[in-house]
């Protein structure tokens, strides 16, 4: 295997607020893109990590530009399908005066949906991805697919973990996105169990599985035998917990004007410290770094001259 990340996922068109005040807020709106695991991807491309992103997109000419904006950031795009007569989707970010954001979405007809439904061509993918040294996806990757792509996708994924390709999995649960919540524990519980590294958020975890407490989730994780967690859990930090430690990292304390990508950028600066060989508690420690950046500004990807200078120390 090459140490390489392959990150799977959806990537929409995004539309944001131009302005700072309410009154001029819907006047005009700025277009980008984004999506938790591309978000992640490029985020890692600038730390220096190769990563190939995976999803499909339609044959317009909106899908074509976003690839051309991936590539530029150093995303390789060779394992994008292109469906004939589809288009991406799309959201809005909404945030209010503390930064905390909400979303508009219209992606129920979005090319990436249908990735995993012919099995063939699921097969022949996974097949390039067993040359990976690492996969990473969301929950929001989950919920993506259909049940009979999902059933096919996990058995993928299961046959890749068996060929000692290594799982990253972030426990991005978004309820708007399952049909009930019996169906997403099950396929989360399912991934977790292939996972060698999980990056699950506090609050998702508390609502979907019902646990009391932090230590709970940890010891729910452990006991599907992921070997490395990463909790995070907003402004208290992240809890770190491998077979020899168990802390917390404190996040860094700044002026929060957009949350969007805070999970998704800490993702990116722990998963790069880990691949150069830091520790757990050092990735923490870069994930905070990034994040708290990325949270200063509007956006998913912050521009690259604001990425902050020693992302890994």
């Amino acid at each position: 295997m090459v140490a390489k990340v392959a990150i799977i996922g959806e990537c929409m068109l995004e539309l944001s607020h131009r302005t700072e005040t309410q009154a001029d807020a819907h006047r005009s709106m700025a277009l980008s893109y984004g999506g938790d695991t591309l978000n992640t991807a490029v985020y890692l491309s600038r730390l220096g990590v190769e990563v190939d992103y995976v999803t499909a997109l339609g044959d317009d000419n909106m899908s074509d530009w976003m690839i051309e904006q991936w590539r530029k950031e150093g995303v390789g795009c060779d394992l994008v399908e292109r469906i004939a007569e589809g288009v991406p989707g799309l959201y809005t970010i909404q945030t209010d005066e503390h930064g905390e954001r909400s979303f508009l979405y219209w992606r129920d007809s979005a090319p990436a949906k249908r990735l995993f439904d012919n099995e063939s061509k699921a097969q022949q993918l996974f097949y390039l991805l067993a040359q990976y040294e690492w996969i990473y996806l969301s929950g929001i990757t989950l919920a993506l697919y259909s049940d009979s792509s999902l059933q096919r996708f996990i058995e993928l994924m299961t046959e890749y973990r068996d060929g000692g390709g290594k799982i990253a999995f972030d426990g991005n649960y978004r309820p708007r996105l399952w049909s009930d919540s019996l169906n997403a524990q099950k396929a989360f519980e399912s991934i977790y169990r292939l996972s060698v590294l999980a990056l699950p958020t506090l609050d998702d975890e508390l609502l979907l599985f019902g646990d009391k407490d932090r230590d709970a989730v940890v010891q729910r994780l452990r006991s599907w035998h992921v070997a490395e967690i990463g909790l995070k859990m907003g402004p208290e930090g992240c809890f770190v917990v491998t077979s020899s430690t168990q802390e917390i990292v404190e996040s860094r304390k700044v002026t929060v004007m957009d949350t969007t990508s805070a999970g998704d950028s800490f993702n990116a600066g722990y998963i790069a410290a880990r691949i150069a060989g830091r520790t757990a508690q050092q990735a923490a420690e870069a994930g905070h770094n990034l994040a708290s950046v990325v949270i200063q500004h509007r956006g998913a990807i912050i521009p690259l001259e604001k990425m902050p200078a020693g992302s890994l120390q």
